[in-house]
């Protein structure tokens, strides 16, 4: 039928009706698919969006670390120059007053000053023997050279001995360092033993290097007298920090409060023990120390 056309020819149906009908289907359809595709679209502009979003936060995290890093950097030397200042004090205040022990700030204080102690022993080492083997070199030299006057052939200055002092005291300083270990853990082992209450060994160690920091003073001395070939003054210095070592080690038995298994007297006697052991072990060390440098230097001396 037309589009004009009110009844049905045939059989005579009214048809207004089923052409409102039909437009309203057509516009409900139309209307559908237009919210379809704007949905799409607007679906589309979200994820977009959200990519851009994660694109540009993850942008941002790649960024952070890089403006992080400098502040952390300072930070981390605010805290090293804090810490160094604390040990500082701590370490004045044991050269004060050594037998006041305060606790410090860092339970690494009574270990950096250990090892400080054994370095400044070891740098002495190390320049009396680099001293001997330079003496010995130019007394070979001057019976060298006056030989060679003598025969009227050609003076030669040259090094006879050949003596590897960095190597040596190297390994001088990981021996003390092992030995010292040794004896301070069989004494904190006779601390638990002596006393009920026990006490961490890092808390050990500090009572015992705020007792003995004085040794810092007297093993610089010795460094000291050794870069001046003072050989009588090194060896009265040497004396007392062995002096030292040795009070120190019976002090943090004697002077610990607590309740007791042992009276602290005996405790004490066993540390002496200990020490006089490790002093034997050290005497054999460089017993067999020198008889090595000694060979080597007199096979470098005949080559």
């Amino acid at each position: 039928m037309s589009s004009d056309t009110n009844f049905c020819t045939e059989c005579g149906a009214d048809l207004r009706n089923a052409l409102a009908s039909n437009e309203s289907v057509q516009a409900t359809e139309t209307f559908e698919t237009n919210g379809k595709v704007e949905n799409q679209q607007q679906a589309n502009q979200n994820t977009q969006q959200t990519a851009q979003s994660q694109t540009t936060q993850q942008m941002q995290q790649a960024q952070q670390p890089a403006q992080a890093q400098p502040v952390r950097r300072s930070i981390d030397t605010e805290q090293a120059k804090q810490t160094a200042a604390s040990y500082w004090q701590w370490l004045l205040g044991s050269w004060a007053h050594p037998t006041n022990t305060e606790a410090p700030t860092s339970k690494w204080f009574g270990v950096v000053s250990i090892a400080i102690e054994i370095f400044l022993f070891c740098a002495s080492f190390f320049t009396m023997v680099q001293k001997a083997v330079a003496y010995l070199n130019q007394q070979a030299n001057n019976v060298s050279n006056g030989l060679a006057a003598l025969l009227g052939q050609q003076q030669n200055n040259s090094n006879f001995i050949h003596f590897n002092s960095f190597g040596t005291s190297f390994e001088i300083f990981i021996v003390l360092l092992l030995l010292d270990a040794a004896v301070l853990g069989a004494v904190y082992g006779i601390n638990c033993w002596v006393f009920r209450e026990k006490e961490s060994f890092f808390d050990f160690v500090n009572r015992f290097a705020h007792y003995t920091n004085v040794i810092l003073i007297t093993n610089l001395l010795f460094f000291l007298f050794s870069l001046m070939s003072a050989y009588t003054m090194m060896a009265l210095v040497l004396i007392l920090s062995i002096f030292l070592y040795v009070l120190g080690m019976t002090m943090v038995i004697v002077t610990r409060q607590g309740s007791q298994r042992l009276d602290r007297l005996y405790g004490a006697i066993f540390v002496a023990i200990i020490i006089l052991i490790a002093l034997g072990i050290l005497v054999a060390i460089c017993g067999t120390a020198v008889e090595i440098a000694f060979k080597s230097l007199t096979g470098g001396l005949g080559n």
